[in-house]
């Protein structure tokens, strides 16, 4: 299950801590079992090794969001990853209850557990835009000592669980995620596996989110929604409804034109130049594109 704690107060989002945080696992030593060189666009996709998971030391050690037990003495795997116009993602799958550990090229500590409900308790870490460079992973397990047999995969795509039909798993709802206007990965959360825009709600967000990354965890929010691990905040019983929102006439000039015109509101359906005068009298564009998430009461 996914942490509530965070790596610093009032921010988003833990899963993601800075490399200054925590340096008891020993990124700098030679791998246990393999140094990968991999150049985006490699065959097969995924690359995939097969290692004996866990150790003695406690992988909180990388932060306090990380889960299980690994080899603090060294990483299990290296990868020198030349980066393209592709995704990096990092999975692991095994019988057993895993978690993963990454510090990234660009010196930053990851960690996930349960990926999605899809994975069962397989976890995986994925970057939207990776950085060229040398990535360090740990596959941890829950029992000291434990060495269940593991898969570490490395794709530029999602692990290959995810986007299974509800024929072959019954545990995830798909949803349509089109109209929902996503934003960008700007978020210093982003691609954590949690979602941090304020725009939602549900199992799949932080608690503790904060404005400042509305629109900007893209990836992590998208996901989510379509896994039916969250809602848009309009559409849950946390704040108000569309219902509840007077939203006026259409005796604007510009209503009806696709954008949202009345001051009222802020987002990326809005346009940058609304007039006071417009206040209330956008009605239909601005209800529709608050439902979509695309704006927000200011």
């Amino acid at each position: 299950m996914m942490s509530a704690s965070r790596c610093a107060t009032f921010v988003a989002v833990p899963l993601m801590c800075l490399a200054s945080s925590a340096q008891a696992l020993n990124w700098q030593a030679a791998p246990l079992y393999e140094t990968l060189e991999l150049k985006s666009g490699f065959q097969p996709d995924p690359h995939q090794i097969t290692l004996s998971a866990g150790g003695s030391t406690a992988a909180s050690e990388a932060g306090p969001n990380c889960s299980g037990f690994v080899n603090g003495d060294k990483p299990d795997l290296d990868i020198n990853f030349q980066a393209g116009q592709f995704p990096l993602t990092i999975y692991v799958e095994s019988e057993a209850d895993t978690t993963l550990v990454v510090y990234d090229a660009e010196g930053n500590w990851h960690c996930n557990d349960d990926y999605s409900t899809v994975g069962g308790t397989n976890p995986a870490l994925q970057w939207s835009s990776p950085t060229s460079g040398n990535y360090n992973i740990w596959v941890g397990t829950y029992t000291p000592g434990e060495m269940p047999q593991s898969t570490v995969k490395i794709s530029e795509r999602d692990p290959e669980w995810v986007g299974m039909s509800s024929a072959s798993s019954s545990n995830t709802v798909t949803r349509s995620s089109s109209g929902i206007e996503w934003g960008d990965n700007t978020s210093q959360w982003a691609n954590d596996g949690e979602c941090d825009d304020p725009r939602f709600s549900g199992e799949g967000t932080h608690s503790l989110n904060v404005d400042e990354d509305r629109y900007h965890d893209a990836a992590d929010c998208q996901r989510l929604y379509e896994q039916g691990q969250i809602v848009l905040a309009s559409n849950a019983d946390t704040i108000s409804s569309a219902s509840d929102i007077q939203w006026g006439d259409n005796t604007s000039q510009w209503s009806n034109d696709g954008e949202c015109d009345d001051p009222r509101f802020a987002g990326p359906g809005v346009n940058a130049t609304n007039l006071a005068e417009d206040r209330y009298h956008d009605a239909t564009d601005c209800q529709r594109l608050y439902e979509q998430g695309q704006i927000y009461l200011q």
